[in-house]
């Protein structure tokens, strides 16, 4: 487990980033950062070290987890209120100061390029509270890349890694009340926005963008979690995203082409939507809002499609590294259609359904005849050891052999 001081201390070294801190006062701000300096010593940079600014560096700085009145053993997938998001402007080249804001509600330019040309792109991430009353976040700094990754794409600015890796952690700080308490199983759920909030009328990237961070308090995104394989449907009529195309970026617009397959598939039965490849409906893709996992036990095999239009999941990437550890093979490669026969259990895996597991896969031709790919009607032995690998990870409760935690400070 690595604290944020030590995160950013190493980060630090390699990087020099525009620094933040809140107003000294606003209404309905709450201080992020206190500097024990003048503001002009605020910027981050190789010179500063962390230690002049006032971190908390013990748990009852950060507050305990778990205060707030939630039926936690009741929580699902699903919004609610909680004290305050984070808010972050990018303004004349860069980023101004972050604020802590407590109105769920945002004022945004009718010209902004996010409502007419979808220039937006967000991540997913979780906290979770530790039996001796920490709070960790789980591989914020991997989020950081990949929100950046998506960004580029659709021409938007970088956020640091240190500054994302902050802003997490100040903002579950500031919401610790709404952890799920230890035992729970429950996380608070982070979703970073990265939006253009500046008015174009033609085609061409903001001047203005805005960073905001939300957290909710969730349990599992299926209902039941783990309990009982779901059953999907493989979408033929629809395609989630096309070869060459924005697939690989978190960009909003992709979850938005899901929504009428998902909704149809809801209604024939399906929780979730398998989508195959846009040029040849020959290949697996992913899930809905999930990577593809295909689980070879006899052959200690681990697979998952490699398409530049599949979203790396960074619950997959350390699955991965999990499946290794235990000696399995992991392969990232093509997988036609008629294999998914062979697979001895198949997972979808996300940061918000962690792992799920698949009890069979539905396919209909043109004619509506039915086909199906039929897999473990139980959790499987390998879903199981891997899900429970990770999640006492994050809960802290076996060694985090690989530093993925860091705690928050």
């Amino acid at each position: 487990m690595r604290s944020l001081t030590a995160a950013l201390a190493l980060l630090l070294t390699t990087s020099t980033c525009q620094g933040f801190v809140a107003p000294t006062s606003s209404h309905n701000l709450h201080q992020i950062i206190t500097p024990t300096t003048t503001p002009s010593s605020t910027q981050f940079n190789k010179q500063q070290p962390l230690s002049r600014l006032s971190v908390a560096t013990d748990i009852n700085a950060v507050g305990a987890p778990g205060t707030a009145d939630l039926p936690w053993s009741e929580l699902g997938f699903e919004f609610r209120p909680t004290k305050s998001h984070l808010r972050m402007t990018y303004r004349d080249g860069k980023w101004q100061e972050a604020e802590m804001v407590e109105s769920p509600y945002i004022n945004v330019h009718i010209g902004a390029t996010a409502l007419h040309y979808g220039q937006a792109c967000f991540e997913g991430l979780k906290a979770f509270a530790h039996e001796d009353g920490s709070v960790n976040l789980f591989r914020p700094d991997e989020n950081a890349k990949r929100i950046n990754r998506s960004g580029h794409r659709v021409m938007m600015p970088e956020i640091p890694v240190e500054t994302f890796i902050k802003a997490c952690n100040d903002v579950v700080k500031d919401n610790v009340a709404y952890v799920p308490p230890y035992g729970s199983g429950g996380a608070l759920y982070l979703r970073p926005l990265l939006f253009g909030s500046g008015p174009r009328i033609g085609l061409q990237p903001a001047e203005e963008y805005t960073f905001i961070v939300m957290v909710i308090p969730v349990g599992d995104y299926y209902k039941g979690g783990l309990a009982a394989p779901v059953d999907g449907l493989i979408v033929d009529d629809y395609d989630r995203a096309a070869p060459k195309g924005v697939g690989a970026a978190k960009v909003a617009g992709n979850y938005a082409a899901d929504l009428i397959p998902n909704m149809a598939a809801k209604k024939k039965g399906f929780p979730i939507c398998l989508y195959l490849d846009a040029a040849t409906h020959t290949l697996v893709e992913e899930f809905s809002t999930s990577n593809f996992i295909g689980i070879d036990n006899e052959n200690k095999k681990y697979i998952t499609p490699k398409s530049p239009s599949v979203l790396p999941s960074i619950t997959n990437k350390s699955l991965q590294t999990l499946a290794k550890d235990e000696g399995m093979t992991v392969e990232q490669r093509d997988i036609e259609i008629a294999e998914l026969s062979t697979f001895d259990e198949v997972i979808a895996c996300g940061t918000a359904v962690v792992v799920t597991p698949i009890g069979s896969l539905t396919r209909f031709d043109e004619n509506g005849e039915e086909s199906k790919y039929q897999f473990t009607e139980d959790v499987g032995e390998t879903t199981r050891r891997l899900y429970d690998t990770v999640r006492n990870i994050q809960n802290g409760e076996i060694e985090d052999p690989h530093n993925w935690n860091y705690k928050v400070e």
